[in-house]
């Protein structure tokens, strides 16, 4: 019996390792490093998620993971060793993940090179394990029920790694010894229950698990648990991979969930499960897919929730690649292969022997070799390789992502629109993005996602963090972007795409031309109300065009984000030109950088309009950047963008013809830019010659992808409940309790975190200007209301999210914004917290209703009166005092099956009830 390959492909393939030289004598080099480290201890104790475990809080980097130093850890950045024990708690995930990838390891080359020191740490890890994990809590997790770890995905991560161990350890005595079958009763069994009770749907993290439990399931002999993980997979097969091959959230998650679905897919094949040939397409497809939009410094692109500059040549990239080529000899893949193994750059730690199994550690790119792949390319990889030749990177349109990528002078200049999908919960705020890239700088860039458990989260995830349009100073809400033309010929293409903004209804287009010296960009948008549009350009404005320019207040949502805002008019339909520095690319040494720091911008504008720049926090672990934007106001607008190198556009001027662009330096020209219904037409006019290019392209058929906000409920929906004005202290009470179906559990039911219920009543009297909010809240145990800190030690949530409490959502009666408030007693007081909009004067109490069981909060919450359509929610947080983390939420609009992780104080408008109290008919 074997997981992964065939009884007799895996005894073959032990034959052929025998050749030292086969793979490039991987075998050799995995041994040399495992004998390094069997006298490591496998760790001990459930790891924790912290806001600081595991950073550098000077420098905000990752610590350095050394799995020989549990209690010393090195900032790779300023050389600073941190010892606190929330750095310990953060080493013991990654210590799991390594000792499990170790497990691997070692039983691979005991079977594949009959080595008995592997054989014995395999064996030792094993045992180990299956001692302690039923020991480990589960409790008090970030993401989902987990034992060893926080998150329900690392312990997937994990179990794979031991399920794969333990096949192999089986396969290699002949039979399921008594040790074995501890491991499966004690640990593989409990732990694929666990995971099994957690399914996270559409998400990267859902691979992980479906991968586990497919080995699992074949260790198991359970046909049940393999039919529900190979459900679960051809799900995610044909909802997170595009038609492209490409996954939903981006190239760092593609490089991540693509890793799983190659485990998971390999694992269904010989369980004897057959996938659907369309899906298995993709599949293929998806090994290719992030080498097409690699930047020119050999860093991929930082879109969505990813890490900022991610190096192509990482040994896990080597190797996935090595088994995608190995299942499908193409053309792209040999030239990805080509990439990973070229000569440069300098040879350096590859980060393989403290590589924390499939979670990422990305390392800087160095130099790499085909003995630097893991256990997977020792198991599945071709023994050789053919003739591999680089090929020189071309424009691509990835039309199933929605990305459009236009690359000129071989490569090192690339320039990308992202206008599809906007990519769930690890997507963006920033349909219709401009990236600009050269091989040294990035122009425009998107600098994806620092640390989850950092305030500064919600700086990267808005759209005033990126190069996209906005309403109003908010964030776009989520929806797809639609594909209105496109074509590349060679040194000329465009592209042209839409987005409309869910919640203000403004349309915008966006159409990039892209030549060989300058790029054209153009925005138009309408709307049925008046409204102000911003659109952000990523780069810092040059100190000497700032010196006219006036203090300015953005009044946008991330205005306290950004730094010394000021701004400049822009008079209508004049270009003004702006120096601007870009940033450096992240993959470039400084002393390598390129010698010229600015880049140019051309700005105009149809109608009157405010030039405002700011300084902004850069990237994650960078130095602190810059912004510029232009805001347009009214119900429609257009303006262009010329970008260039300096010198090279001496004028630009707009006519209701044609867009008429000077350039200077080596070869001077006029360039004529104009729409027909066509495509578009470029007349360039030059001494030499005068050359005309068509870009056709245009879609004969738009279809709009629908927003992902769903419509507000219908009046038809609605409670109504009607007050007798005519009556003595007329009052009326409305009240739903809430209970089992309410709840959104964590690691224990509804039943075993002691039934808890709550009454949630509105009450309203005659003539008031106020209605009052009530939660009766019942939790069966003395309530705990935690005390007040400046600073959640956990995550970048309240800290009051972890305390008995009471959360009310609302639409402002004042400014119509979503609003949201948590409230926790404290003392004779309530504390109130706003999380989102604004706090309307809302006022609070509280009283214990019956001590150790149950008090009540009382909210006032100004509002017009009767008539009024209050658009609502209500959120219970339920917390024991011996907990650390929530244990459940009871949720006023319905639990419908979640998981309370993540959820904290997000309950957004989509979920609102709607409650009308009227006067009586007289």
């Amino acid at each position: 019996m074997s997981l992964f390959l065939h009884d007799a492909t895996l005894a073959q393939r032990k034959r052929d390792l025998q050749n030292p030289t086969a793979l490039g004598g991987l075998g050799a080099s995995l041994q040399r490093e495992l004998h390094a480290a069997l006298d490591v201890p496998v760790p001990e104790g459930k790891s924790r998620l912290t806001r600081y475990g595991g950073r550098c809080r000077a420098c905000t980097v990752l610590l350095d993971f050394d799995p020989r130093q549990p209690h010393q850890h090195r900032c790779p950045q300023c050389g600073t060793v941190h010892t606190d024990q929330v750095h310990h708690q953060w080493w013991l995930m990654n210590a799991h993940l390594w000792t499990a990838e170790q497990c691997t390891r070692a039983a691979a080359l005991a079977w594949l090179f009959d080595d008995e020191r592997a054989a014995t740490r395999a064996d030792e890890v094993l045992c180990t394990y299956t001692e302690q994990y039923l020991r480990w809590p589960n409790r008090d997790n970030a993401l989902g029920p987990t034992r060893p770890f926080f998150s329900t995905y690392l312990e997937s991560i994990w179990l794979l790694h031991l399920a794969t161990a333990l096949d192999l350890r089986i396969a290699a005595a002949g039979r399921c010894q008594a040790q074995h079958a501890q491991t499966l009763d004690r640990l593989i069994a409990p732990s694929a229950a666990l995971i099994a009770g957690f399914d996270e749907g559409r998400s990267n993290r859902q691979v992980w698990h479906s991968a586990a439990l497919l080995a699992a399931s074949g260790l198991l002999g359970d046909t049940m648990l393999r039919d529900t993980a190979s459900r679960s997979l051809e799900s995610l097969l044909r909802t997170g991979l595009h038609t492209d091959g490409s996954w939903y959230e981006g190239e760092n998650y593609h490089l991540f969930a693509h890793r799983g679905l190659l485990s998971a897919v390999t694992l269904a094949e010989r369980a004897g499960v057959e996938l659907p040939a369309e899906l298995m397409r993709r599949f293929e497809s998806g090994f290719a897919a992030p080498f097409r939009t690699m930047l020119p410094d050999g860093t991929f692109p930082a879109r969505r929730d990813s890490q900022y500059g991610v190096a192509l040549r990482q040994y896990r990239t080597a190797d996935w690649a090595e088994c995608g080529f190995a299942r499908n000899d193409t053309h792209e893949l040999r030239s990805a292969l080509a990439s990973l193994y070229a000569g440069w750059p300098c040879e350096g730690d590859t980060g393989r022997a403290s590589s924390t199994a499939d979670a990422e550690r990305n390392q800087p790119g160095v130099r790499l070799t085909r003995a630097d792949c893991s256990w997977r390319a020792l198991l599945l990889a071709r023994l050789d390789l053919p003739e591999l030749e680089s090929a020189t990177p071309h424009s691509e349109l990835l039309e199933g992502q929605g990305l459009a990528v236009f690359r000129r002078d071989s490569g090192r200049f690339w320039v990308g629109l992202d206008y599809g999908d906007p990519g769930a919960g690890h997507g963006h705020p920033d349909r219709l993005n401009l990236v600009i890239a050269t091989q040294h700088s990035r122009w425009l860039d998107d600098v994806g996602t620092g640390s989850y458990t950092s305030p500064t989260l919600a700086w990267y995830r808005s759209s005033m963090a990126h190069n996209a349009p906005m309403v109003n100073g908010r964030d776009q809400a989520a929806a797809r972007g639609s594909l209105l033309a496109h074509e590349e010929q060679q040194d000329a293409g465009w592209v042209s795409a839409a987005f409309t903004d869910p919640v203000s209804g403004v349309r915008f287009e966006r159409t990039v031309v892209v030549l060989d010296d300058h790029l054209l960009d153009e925005i138009t948008w309408t709307s049925d109300a008046d409204v102000f549009v911003d659109l952000p350009m990523q780069a810092k404005l040059a100190a000497d065009v700032a010196r006219t320019w006036v203090p300015f207040v953005p009044g946008a949502s991330q205005a306290a984000m950004l730094q010394q805002p000021r701004a400049v008019s822009l008079p209508a339909a004049k270009a003004r030109t702006l120096a601007l520095h870009p940033l450096p690319s992240p993959a470039v040494p400084s002393e390598a950088a390129h010698p010229t720091p600015t880049f140019e911008a051309i700005v105009w504008s149809e109608t009157e309009a405010t030039l405002w720049s700011a300084g902004t926090i850069g990237p994650p672990a960078g130095s602190p950047h810059g912004l510029v934007a232009l805001r347009q106001t009214g119900r429609q607008g257009r303006s262009l963008r010329v970008f260039a190198l300096p010198g090279t556009v001496a004028s630009l001027e707009v006519n209701a013809a044609a867009i008429a662009i000077e350039t200077a330096g080596d070869r001077p020209a006029r360039w004529s830019h104009s729409r027909h219904d066509t495509g578009w037409r470029v007349a360039r006019s030059a001494s030499a010659q005068d050359v005309v290019i068509e870009l056709r392209g245009v879609r004969s058929v738009i279809a709009e992808a629908p927003a992902a906000v769903p419509a507000p409920q219908a009046p038809n929906h609605m409670m109504r409940w009607s007050l007798d004005q005519s009556a003595p202290d007329a009052r009326v009470f409305a009240a739903t309790t809430l209970g089992n179906e309410n709840y959104r559990p964590t690691e224990e039911s509804w039943v075993d975190a002691g039934s808890p219920t709550a009454q949630i009543g509105f009450f309203v009297e005659a003539g008031k200007s106020t209605f009052l909010v009530s939660a009766v809240v019942t939790v069966n145990r003395s309530p705990f209301f935690a005390a007040a800190v400046d600073d959640n030690p956990l995550d970048n949530e309240p800290a009051d999210i972890n305390s008995d409490g009471v959360q009310f959502h609302w639409r402002s009666f004042v400014t119509g914004e979503w609003n949201s408030l948590l409230a926790v007693p404290d003392g004779a007081d309530v504390r109130l917290t706003v999380i989102s909009g604004s706090r309307d004067d809302v006022t609070a109490r509280w009283q214990m209703d019956v001590p150790g069981r149950s008090y009540s909060v009382f909210l006032d919450v100004p509002w017009p009166g009767l008539g009024t359509v209050i658009e609502y929610d209500c959120v219970i947080n339920e917390c024991p005092p011996d907990r650390e983390r929530r244990r459940g939420q009871l949720v006023l609009s319905g639990a419908h099956g979640e998981f309370g992780y993540l959820r904290g104080a997000r309950q957004g408008p989509e979920r609102a009830l709607f409650l009308q109290f009227h006067a009586s008919p007289s």
